[in-house]
């Protein structure tokens, strides 16, 4: 890994997956929403619902490679409706503390959504990631 950046300053990268059943927007299996580089700390991700998502039986998780439940444990799809933060199996809509498990933390592997069970068909989830340089060469893209 590169050298430590330390005083590194907050940066935002965001994604929206619009979900049809395809590889990447809802068939199974792992998806990268994110592709990190070098060591990043995730200060904060914030996954938020704006079309209710589809898909009987259909699951989503959310983590890294090798860690697919890092930041969320699979959630039955079709619990995530518009308007609506998923920042844990229960979805919440108005507002809600951020949980711990989607704030600082250290990561070196792509940020990945894995949908189990059965395809998503529809539905678009945006989501948004604060984070900062560890290593020199740490990028959230």
């Amino acid at each position: 890994m590169g050298q430590r950046v330390i005083n590194d300053p907050l940066r935002v990268a965001r994604k929206t997956i619009t979900f049809d059943s395809g590889s990447g927007t809802g068939a199974t299996g792992a998806a990268p929403l994110f592709t990190v580089t070098g060591e990043v700390l995730v200060s904060k991700i914030v996954p938020y619902c704006t079309t209710l998502l589809a898909g009987s039986s259909a699951t989503l998780a959310l983590g890294v490679t090798g860690s697919t439940s890092l930041f969320i444990a699979a959630t039955t799809a079709t619990d995530i409706d518009a308007d609506e933060f998923w920042v844990d199996t229960g979805p919440d809509a108005n507002g809600i503390a951020l949980p711990a498990a989607l704030q600082d933390i250290l990561v070196t592997d792509n940020i990945i959504g894995t949908v189990a069970t059965a395809a998503i068909s529809a539905g678009v989830l945006e989501f948004t990631v604060f984070w900062r340089k560890i290593s020199s060469d740490g990028n959230v893209a």
